[in-house]
């Protein structure tokens, strides 16, 4: 669903109703298959394409009792009676504007992501927003549809601090693009809602402690404790293991402001919705039964995420749980095996600090300062991890030249072609340019990806890298 504005745009339909979208012209026959389908899948829960074929996960009775044999009006007129609910002030405007150019799909937007799924009972409504919204961050380039279910959390007794902490999630699993995108939005929300926002308080320690916290937050959430994830790392990248124990774990992780619960089911939605991330998702499915979420509740959020990111990405992660669920012994994250490898000392925050500094200054200079600045009014923290690990940890490091690591994130940013990434694309090709790289190279760089993205996410690179050369002064 997209974002609900205040007033309507020119052109829309005021008068029409969700009546008018139930009683628009249907083909009898797709409706009766389509409602057939539905009731099926709430019969039986969902299926997961598994490594030897297609295994059937059977849901709660009372999950199923809320899609089988309803009418199509009856299962619209409760999608939209949820709809009201999450959307709150203008709520079907989304609707109605989809209406005016296609009903049909108006009337199965309602029907199935409310009417059949996030309708049913087995995973309470709040949590049903933090997997879309951690769904529709992870997709990057979905907006309206991300501030629209932003707007709902906060509907259904959210708090802002909670989205704010979701963005820290986001850094983890999808990287800062992520949250640069959330964050900016959250904004915006704040302001329009007239909300009294105060910013996170940033953290206080030192940061040496940040290898420990790493390992515990790991093995909390693997009976086969935190040598599952580094060791096959260490082998190939000691520098990764590390970052992976200190930054993501240890810093990103491990605060405080979401319940374990509501952390793992965001995590697990985003994996979910990126998609190829078999053995991450595994071990976040683990993690959330060890830390109390239901097997049912990850057959609902799972179910969900076939609405945001659709069925294929649904049956995939569903293979995945079917696996885990098989072999869940049970263990609470209280009996946790060991930490999996010595104990280092973190180097401090003020160490890193300055290393990340002097680099930023070298190469992104003012526009990577405002990126930075943007954070503070909402989570001044996430400016400062860029600086500390993004400059201080990553971009610091001697192996390969300021010039070629420019580049090869100005082509990582391309290949993504999504519009978070355009923000990062415009700084990344300013760096290059200031590393010393000439226009050919970073046109070329963009070139070269033709063969592996297509035409138009290249020529959607190259038009970004040209407003930002015609800007720069060689």
């Amino acid at each position: 669903m997209s974002e609900a504005p205040s007033t309507r745009i020119k052109g829309a339909v005021p008068a029409m109703r969700g009546d008018d979208i139930v009683n628009a012209p249907q083909n009898p026959s797709r409706r009766a298959l389509l409602a057939n389908a539905a009731g099926a899948l709430g019969g039986i829960g969902a299926m997961a394409a598994g490594a030897s074929g297609v295994t059937v996960l059977a849901g709660t009775g009372a999950a199923r009792a809320a899609t089988r044999n309803d009418t199509a009006d009856v299962r619209f007129k409760r999608g939209m009676d949820l709809l009201k609910r999450i959307g709150g002030e203008g709520y079907d405007i989304p609707v109605k504007r989809l209406a005016e150019v296609a009903p049909d799909l108006a009337r199965f937007t309602v029907e199935y992501p409310y009417g059949d799924v996030l309708c049913r009972p087995g995973l309470d409504l709040r949590s049903r927003q933090i997997c879309t919204i951690s769904a529709l961050l992870a997709n990057g380039s979905a907006q309206p549809q991300l501030k629209y279910n932003m707007n709902g959390f906060l509907n259904v007794d959210g708090k802002p601090r909670e989205l704010a902490e979701l963005m820290f999630v986001a850094v983890a699993i999808c990287g800062y693009t992520a949250a640069i995108n959330g964050v900016g939005l959250l904004r915006e929300i704040v302001k329009e809602r007239g909300i009294t926002f105060e910013p996170l308080a940033p953290v206080t320690n030192d940061g040496t402690g940040r290898y420990a916290r790493g390992l515990a937050a790991l093995s909390a959430l693997s009976d086969k404790g935190a040598a599952a994830v580094t060791k096959p790392l260490a082998e190939v990248s000691p520098e990764l293991a590390k970052w992976v124990v200190e930054m993501a774990y240890g810093e990103l992780l491990s605060r405080d402001g979401l319940d374990h619960k509501a952390r793992e089911l965001a995590i697990v939605s985003m994996l979910t919705s990126i998609g190829n991330r078999t053995e991450a998702l595994r071990f976040h499915i683990d993690g959330a039964l060890r830390h109390g979420v239901t097997k049912d509740e990850l057959i609902e959020a799972i179910t969900q995420l076939s609405v945001y990111a659709g069925f294929p990405a649904a049956l995939d992660a569903f293979g995945v749980a079917n696996a885990a669920f098989k072999e869940w012994t049970g263990a609470p994250a209280a009996l946790a095996s060991g930490a999996g490898g010595p104990v280092l000392e973190s180097e401090s925050r003020e160490v890193r600090r300055k290393r990340g500094l002097e680099v930023l200054a070298r190469t992104s200079a003012a526009a990577g300062e405002a990126v930075i600045r943007s954070f503070n009014d909402i989570a001044p923290d996430i400016g400062t991890m860029i600086i500390e690990n993004s400059y201080g940890d990553v971009f610091v490091r001697p192996q390969i030249s300021s010039k070629m690591r420019e580049l090869s994130a100005c082509a990582a940013m391309a290949a993504m072609g999504s519009k978070t990434m355009e923000t990062p694309l415009r700084v990344h090709v300013h760096s290059a340019l200031t590393a010393g790289a000439t226009r050919d190279e970073v046109i070329e760089t963009l070139l070269n990806l033709v063969p592996y993205v297509g035409y138009p996410t290249v020529q959607q690179a190259v038009r970004i890298a040209g407003e930002e050369i015609a800007k720069h002064r060689f």
